[in-house]
């Protein structure tokens, strides 16, 4: 019998509503016949959009991918709490919205934008003491939540149709966007819920390369996978590359930190303490790793100085 072939790489899923993201990863798995899936971060059920799926050896990058900004669309329901933030709750409250404008929502979206603290909904898959909210939730206990610092880096009015208002947000890992929505309804005057939600945009993975699991079915079933998996490399293209020489290589796929005198290109946009991709001559991904000098740094350093430390290391073939 022949064997199957090892599948390594990203794929860029558009999730239905109704799904949780473990869902997809198990529909993934069938699909390719591989156990070794894992998602970059989840994605709330009534969600839609962009979920990157790792498969293989890509898994080991999941956390690398989690770490990028992401764009959602969201419909925010003015007038009617609930207790999840969104509309597969209980309801908790009801205003009236009517006298809420479009130039009211315009004045309180800045207040939102940059570093802001979010309280993480109870419903949510965030852990305290090492059990999910949810589960605590289920049980009808309430536990208070600390607030974390998210950043929302762009926050746009898309459309005002009372009690509905479309926005999009560009923010942060770790940011809620029912908690978004929740909050702006609290500065409203008149509270509100997160009625539908798209994820456009996570890192590089955008809406419109994505694929529904229908399509990666069709694709696997015509040996067209390939089409829709980005290797390991493309997948981390978000992420500066710092090439070094040829003979360098061999000492960094065995660990070794990056000299100055090992490097043939420094990008101009690296800060301290930057993840970057090591890359090689023939700009092979190598490693990743973290850079101990600024770009405006460079120049100046002795060629014996560690300018990259490792933080994963791959083998030519990523």
């Amino acid at each position: 019998m022949k064997a199957r072939p090892e599948v390594h790489g990203v794929l860029n899923i558009n999730k239905a509503p109704g799904m949780t993201s473990h869902d997809v990863v198990d529909a993934v798995r069938r699909i390719l016949g591989v156990r070794r899936v894992g998602h970059t971060g989840t994605l709330d059920p009534q969600g839609t959009g962009v979920l990157p799926v790792c498969v293989g050896r890509a898994t080991r990058i999941a956390q690398y991918l989690t770490q990028a900004e992401k764009e959602y669309v969201m419909t925010l329901r003015l007038g009617i709490t609930t207790d999840t933030l969104d509309g597969t709750g209980r309801e908790t409250g009801r205003a009236d919205a009517t006298r809420v404008r479009r130039q009211d929502v315009e004045a309180v979206l800045p207040r939102f934008v940059g570093k802001i603290p979010q309280v993480p909904p109870l419903f949510s898959a965030k852990k305290r003491q090492g059990e999910r909210l949810y589960r605590l939730a289920r049980r009808g206990e309430v536990v208070e939540r600390e607030p974390v610092t998210v950043t929302v880096f762009a926050l746009e009015l898309l459309g005002f149709d009372s009690p509905d208002v479309q926005l999009k947000a560009t923010c942060s890992k770790g940011t809620y966007a029912r908690s978004l929505c929740d909050d702006i309804g609290r500065a409203l005057g008149c509270g509100g819920h997160l009625r539908a939600l798209c994820r456009t945009r996570a890192g590089r993975f955008a809406l419109e390369g994505s694929v529904t699991l229908e399509t990666l079915e069709e694709r696997v079933g015509t040996g067209r996978l390939g089409e829709v998996l980005l290797p390991i490399a493309e997948a981390l293209g978000h992420l500066p590359g710092v090439r070094v020489a040829p003979e360098a290589g061999a000492l960094i796929l065995h660990g070794n930190a990056v000299t100055a005198g090992m490097v043939v290109q420094f990008p101009s946009d690296v800060s301290r303490g930057k993840l970057v991709r090591v890359l090689g001559f023939r700009k092979q991904l190598l490693s990743l790793a973290e850079a101990a000098v600024a770009s405006e740094e460079f120049a100046t350093c002795e060629t014996t100085r560690i300018v990259l430390t490792p933080v994963r290391v791959f083998t030519s073939a990523a």
